[in-house]
């Protein structure tokens, strides 16, 4: 139910309820018959009792439909189709609720923010003890429901693409079939029909029919909408009418609805849509392939006009008759001159020149080729002899030369390189094994053994082994004189193979010992080489 601005509080005067009065429409004050009730000793009361009278007492202060304004707050949609909500102004704030059966009747989708006129009646919801605005009819301030919707639905659409003209479908120029839906009595179809047949009569057209205001009408639409675009290709039907003669916005209200628009934007085949007059537009004028501004319009967007084509055709003809009398024309002059020509009174002419030109062209030809063939012998013999210079035993043959003379070469350098790390590494070796201690101490021992070699040749000893002997006196001294020795000395003498000691008589020496068994003299003995 719509409610105008100027019919705002003609439902409900918010002041007739801030006390009582004689109106009807604001109920009277029981308060006092309350509080009389609780004065007068019946005993306290339970609390499903209080809140019973509480909701009795506002049954009767409160009349069955009031009017209120405010804002939508804490917008809730219930999975069972039941609205939440709670209406606010500057002020106060009251929850309010919206069941299904009433909701589905709403044009707008509430929101917050949303200013509404909200008609219903107040009343307690007894579970919680809590005061509820329990609402049957709701209508935008400012503006209608229907505008409001159009507006949401609009909004919601474009958002989603279904108004993009790049999904728009081209409408084709001569269609096989139209189909049409709308209402099978009103004026639309007749318009429809008498324009179809005027303009392109050979066109089929199929008429699904639906309403077209009303309840269910959105649905029945869109229905019609997918049958006849899922059975085109079956009836050859290239394009699709949807509309309906003029209204008010309620009666075009079909042609507003979600499901409509969705069916036209999902069919493959193009649609044009005709609603209501040319000042009105729809959300299926917007989502259409096409849109037109009345019924008859949309027919004659959907078909040519056969006196424009037939028109059309004519001239064609007459252009192609002059085009083709033309050629004809040319053709014969073209023909004409060709048998003036000398080709015709002589054939053969031609071809004795055409022998004769072709006879000097092989002459050139043959004198050309051996030319070319000439120079491009000289051009290939440098690079012929480049070539057997390169060739593989050729190659071969220079690298193993030259391996050759490098290997000399490398042989002598290497022998002279050997030559010469060896003198090096000698000449090392020798300064090597000078420093080293061992060496010294093995020199200075040959040094010694042969001193010892020499002291011993120089040795008294080498004399005794000639055969010679040596004479000491008891003191160690050698005898070297007669003189030296006086009878009764103890002598000792010193032979090659040991010693011996003996007493001298008469100045004579006689042995007193038994001489001792020859034995090798030891350091211990006696003196050594070096005594």
């Amino acid at each position: 139910m719509a409610v105008r601005k100027d019919d705002l509080f003609r439902f409900y005067d918010p002041g007739k309820a801030r006390g009582p009065g004689d109106g009807s429409e604001s109920g009277r004050d029981v308060t006092a018959e309350v509080l009389a009730g609780a004065e007068a000793g019946r005993g306290p009361m339970s609390v499903s009792r209080l809140v019973a009278r509480i909701k009795g007492a506002l049954a009767e202060a409160f009349p069955q439909r009031i009017a209120v304004v405010g804002e939508i707050s804490n917008f809730k949609r219930h999975s069972s189709g039941h609205l939440y909500f709670r209406l606010k102004d500057a002020d106060a704030t009251i929850d309010g609720v919206m069941f299904r059966s009433a909701a589905g009747r709403l044009k707008f989708s509430p929101a917050d923010g949303l200013e509404v006129v909200a008609e219903g009646r107040v009343d307690l919801y007894e579970t919680r003890g809590q005061l509820q605005f329990y609402v049957e009819a709701m209508t935008p301030k400012g503006e209608g429901a229907l505008e409001l919707a159009f507006r949401q639905l609009r909004e919601k659409l474009a958002k989603e693409g279904l108004f993009d003209p790049a999904a728009k479908k081209p409408i084709p120029t001569f269609p096989r079939a139209i189909g049409v839906v709308t209402s099978p009595t009103g004026a639309a179809v007749r318009d429809i029909r008498r324009t179809l047949a005027r303009r392109w009569p050979i066109t089929d057209v199929y008429l699904l029919p639906t309403l077209v205001q009303g309840e269910g009408a959105a649905g029945q639409i869109a229905e019609a909408v997918r049958l006849l675009d899922a059975n085109a290709e079956r009836l050859g039907i290239e394009t699709l009418i949807v509309g309906r003669g003029g209204g008010s916005l309620e009666d075009l209200w079909a042609f507003n609805e979600e499901a409509v628009a969705r069916a036209i934007f999902a069919a493959k085949t193009p649609v044009i849509s005709a609603v209501g007059h040319e000042v009105d537009t729809t959300i299926s004028d917007l989502v259409a392939d096409v849109r037109a501004a009345t019924p008859t319009a949309a027919a004659e967007l959907a078909v040519p006009d056969q006196t424009a084509v037939a028109e059309r055709l004519a001239v064609t003809v007459l252009r192609l008759n002059r085009l083709v009398r033309q050629r004809l024309e040319s053709a014969r002059m073209s023909l004409a001159a060709a048998c003036r020509s000398v080709v015709f009174r002589d054939p053969a002419a031609a071809m004795r020149t055409h022998i004769q030109h072709v006879d000097e062209l092989s002459h050139r030809l043959r004198a050309g080729a051996r030319e070319t063939l000439a120079g491009a012998s000289r051009r290939l013999e440098r690079p012929a002899n480049r070539l057997a210079a390169l060739h593989p035993a050729r190659l071969r043959e220079q690298a193993a030369a030259k391996t050759e003379r490098l290997a000399v070469r490398l042989a002598w350098t290497l022998g002279g390189r050997s030559k010469r790390v060896g003198d090096a590494l000698h000449a090392l070796v020798r300064r090597m094994t000078a420093a080293d201690p061992a060496h010294a101490v093995k020199l200075a021992r040959q040094r010694v053994q042969a001193a010892a070699r020499e002291l011993e040749a120089l040795s008294y000893r080498s004399v005794l082994r000639r055969g010679f002997s040596v004479t000491r006196s008891s003191a160690g001294e050698i005898v070297r004189s007669r003189e030296a020795v006086a009878a009764g000395d103890v002598v000792e003498t010193e032979l090659p193979d040991g010693r011996f000691r003996s007493r001298a008589e008469n100045g004579a020496a006689a042995p007193v010992l038994t001489p001792r068994r020859a034995r090798k003299a030891t350091p211990a003995d006696g003196p050594t080489l070096f005594d």
